[in-house]
């Protein structure tokens, strides 16, 4: 109980700075203080001096600035012709209007705070080890995740809402299909070779469950089969990886242009492998030749148990 009461003290502390400080931003400051630069379009003037189109005289006041007789002001301008655009740092008041930009700064901000209130509690966690009592620091990861996987979900809604997204529809769908297939090939691979643990877990469940069930009375060859819940576990990761496919593009997208503008400098473009495969190595620790054998079961040289 006093570790308990530790962690809500650590949680309370923890609200209170966040609603201190929300007018500070970590994530404004990540998106309008790293060097972000946007570029300035060219008025009227500039184009027509550019393409070398006479300027009209002003006739009247009843049009704005460059709108005579109120009407928007029309001309041509060749397709190559040579502009040069400025640049400008990028503010808040640039992106404010985005959409999703108060999505981005909760998730963000809430995802700084959980990271500091993990620490606190494992930190804390290790000096007065845990004895029967839960680690709250688990139930601010959980809102993150819940968090993230909201802001997914209205992110792919609006590939199904927008009459203009036949293309983004189809492959959320064509991207649904091959999960599906990726998830049913995965689950049906032995636990001995790729640790996923439904099996394991589907035979405690069913024997918790039926012995339930029969002190109530009641006769039951289980709950559900393996087949079905193996099949629920197949839809829910192909909804997930559908909800990573846009996202999934954007970032290989962005990884290939920070390449472009990193590519000279070595130590920035192994930094960005590296970046780009912790995914594929964190997969990889669900096989078990590979996570077993080398993190938990081999004593490496100068080491006197497993990683």
């Amino acid at each position: 109980m006093a570790l308990l009461g530790a962690q809500l003290v650590i949680t309370l502390i923890m609200v209170s700075v966040i609603q201190k400080l929300s007018r500070y931003s970590f994530a404004r400051w990540l998106l309008c203080s790293q060097g972000l630069y946007r570029y300035l379009y060219p008025d009227n003037s500039e184009l027509k001096t550019l393409a070398g189109v006479p300027k009209d005289k002003p006739k009247g006041k009843k049009g704005g600035k460059g709108e005579p007789n109120g009407k928007p002001e029309t001309f041509h301008i060749p397709r190559s012709l040579d502009i040069q655009l400025e640049t400008a740092p990028v503010t808040a008041l640039d992106v404010v209007h985005l959409r999703f930009y108060t999505e981005y700064l909760w998730i963000v901000d809430f995802s700084l705070y959980t990271a500091i209130v993990y620490v606190m509690s494992e930190i804390y966690t290790t000096i007065f080890p845990l004895k029967d009592e839960f680690n709250l620091s688990m139930v601010w990861c959980f809102l993150v995740v819940m968090f993230a996987f909201k802001i997914l979900l209205s992110l792919t809604k609006q590939y199904f809402t927008s009459e203009e997204s036949m293309g983004e529809r189809s492959t959320c769908i064509v991207a649904f299909c091959v999960f599906l297939l990726i998830a049913m090939m995965v689950l049906i691979v032995d636990e001995s070779n790729l640790e996923v643990g439904v099996d394991p877990a589907y035979d405690s469940f069913y024997e918790n469950a039926s012995k339930f069930l029969e002190n109530q009375g009641l006769s039951s060859v289980g709950p559900a089969s393996k087949l079905i819940l193996k099949f629920s576990f197949a839809v829910w990761a192909a909804i997930i990886g559908t909800l990573f496919t846009f996202p999934g593009l954007r970032v290989a997208r962005m990884h290939w242009d920070s390449l472009k503008y990193y590519g000279e400098s070595r130590a920035a473009a192994l930094l960005l492998h590296v970046n780009f495969s912790l995914p594929f190595v964190l997969a990889l620790l669900w096989v078990r030749p590979v996570a077993r054998r080398y993190l938990a079961g081999r004593v490496f040289s100068g080491m006197q148990r497993p990683l």
